[in-house]
């Protein structure tokens, strides 16, 4: 006689944090010892009819704010209008850089040229284009200096707009993408807007271009790799312990969807199940 066993249920994967709706995500604590009363059920006291809180820490019975669930609802619109305002603004600070940046290009690729005009009887006569094109040995310490700051400044500003992302290397490198796309069209258009002249500017691809590209993109990709160690250390010197764990905790929460529970715990001191309790880090 032979024993038959079922096969056994394959292991199903732990289920993710359900997402809270937009305006029930706030905590709720006692008014007399801070205990998190988050979740619990609401009662009925013996003595009234006013439906409350019991707070299993120090028995303080705390009345539910009856104007909770209309203020949720306006937060909710608060939020979304928030929401909506941020996109805005990113696209706007974006666009309105992309415009600075075609105009470094735009200025900064051509070299003034010295032998343009020649002094004939006290007046001067173009006999050359007024400008020429950058040169690898005619890049100086002004273009330098120019390009690295507002490399360096812009690449960090993007990046910490840009915290729904983890990889910090990789988005500079997609801003320094556009970045050298906006410089190499702003002195593109120099070029053609000069071919209706007397004497029309030469095409700007050369070796001065082509450098100042690859160094603002490299600065680019630099800035937006080491500004977030730089945040953080900022943040824990000039906030509180408590208050910048939990600031930071919420701008790794943008590249982490499931991480409002975490984000909630730090706000209630509620204790999370381990296995939900890895928040994944910026680089």
């Amino acid at each position: 006689m032979s024993l038959t066993t079922d096969p056994a249920e394959a292991a199903h994967p732990p289920k993710r944090p359900v997402m809270p709706r937009l305006g029930e995500e706030l905590p709720i604590f006692c008014e007399r010892c801070g205990y998190s009363l988050h979740g619990l059920p609401q009662s009925v006291c013996e003595q009234c009819t006013i439906r409350q809180f019991h707070c299993p820490e120090c028995g303080h019975h705390q009345p539910i704010n009856t104007l909770r669930p209309a203020v949720q609802k306006i937060l909710g619109r608060v939020l979304s209008l928030a929401m909506i305002a941020s996109v805005v603004l990113r696209l706007g600070f974006f666009g309105l850089m992309m415009l600075a940046w075609f105009a470094m290009g735009n200025e900064w690729i051509y070299r003034y040229n010295e032998f343009s005009a020649h002094n004939s009887g006290g007046t001067y006569e173009e006999v050359a284009p007024q400008y020429l094109p950058l040169q690898f040995r005619d890049v100086d310490t002004e273009r330098l200096l120019a390009f690295a700051i507002f490399a360096f400044a812009f690449g960090c500003v993007a990046r910490m707009l840009l915290l729904r992302w983890r990889r910090g290397h990789w988005v500079g490198a997609a801003i320094a993408g556009l970045v050298m796309s906006a410089i190499l069209l702003g002195a593109s258009a120099r070029y053609w807007d000069s071919l209706d002249r007397p004497f029309p500017l030469a095409l700007p691809y050369r070796g001065g271009l082509f450098f100042l590209l690859a160094y603002t993109g490299a600065i680019i990709v630099f800035a937006a790799s080491v500004v977030w160690p730089i945040w953080c250390g900022l943040v824990k010197v000039f906030l509180p312990k408590r208050a910048a764990g939990v600031l930071l905790d919420w701008q790794r929460s943008m590249s982490d969807p499931h991480a409002s529970p975490h984000i909630r715990s730090a706000l209630s001191r509620e204790s999370i199940p381990r296995e939900t309790a890895s928040v994944a880090a910026l680089p």
